[in-house]
């Protein structure tokens, strides 16, 4: 059964947009088994990122009835994603990654209750629980390139689109909208702080992390197909 859904999603990822400027690049790594990983990503520069999040593992100490639990799982690559490297965690850790950062190879990944830092790009780690701590690190490296917005109002060319999504740096900006079409995500990108905008595309919409890399990509990973990056120039 899961060969069958994982056509689907193809399908539907590769007939979804209109016109598409999305890159996608099947890479080496990460195999085809259940896991969430797309609810994290970070990239220092075109080739060094990490994605992640967690994958559902048998635990009888679990408090939910189908004794679950929610394993964390990351990925670093240094080829711009067509090869990935697991980066194995404590067996005892059941919680998912949050957020992450990286930079050469000083690895920084966000939990609910702790952070993990390392200076050797995940292959040991130091563990930081401590509420103050972590908010130190948290606050020093860790920062979500998006901003949620509430139907913020956008007119491109005579039509009129309800903003969902920001993403900005201080190189570009990038906006995810929603227009008439159910379903559909509209991309464009802004290269003078708002002042003039860009079409980029049109998407069957999706619920996945996105990370803004200067004003190069919009990079984003689906799973089981592979990272994909749209490239705003």
């Amino acid at each position: 059964m899961k060969k069958p859904i994982l056509y689907l999603i193809i399908i539907v990822v590769y007939t979804g947009c209109e016109n598409s400027k999305w890159e996608t690049i099947r890479g080496k790594g990460i195999n085809d088994e259940p896991k969430s990983i797309e609810n994290v990503i970070y990239f220092e520069n075109e080739n060094n990122g990490v994605v992640g999040g967690y994958t559902l593992i048998s635990d009888s100490n679990a408090l939910n009835q189908v004794k679950l639990s929610q394993f964390p799982m990351l990925y670093l690559t240094t080829d711009a994603g067509k090869n990935w490297r697991q980066i194995h965690f404590n067996t005892n850790t059941r919680q998912p990654v949050r957020n992450a950062y990286l930079h050469l190879d000083t690895l920084i990944c966000e939990f609910d209750s702790l952070v993990m830092f390392s200076l050797d790009k995940g292959y040991h780690f130091q563990m930081y629980t401590d509420s103050n701590q972590r908010l130190s690190l948290i606050n020093k490296y860790i920062r979500d390139n998006k901003s949620k917005i509430k139907d913020d109002r956008f007119s491109y060319k005579g039509q009129n689109y309800h903003i969902e999504e920001l993403y900005k740096n201080n190189r570009a900006s990038v906006i995810v909208c929603r227009g008439q079409e159910t379903l559909t995500s509209y991309y464009f990108a802004s290269f003078d702080n708002g002042k003039s905008w860009s079409f980029l595309q049109k998407c069957f919409g999706d619920n996945r992390q996105r990370f803004l890399l200067d004003d190069k990509f919009l990079y984003c990973y689906h799973f089981p197909l592979g990272m994909q990056r749209l490239r705003l120039k």
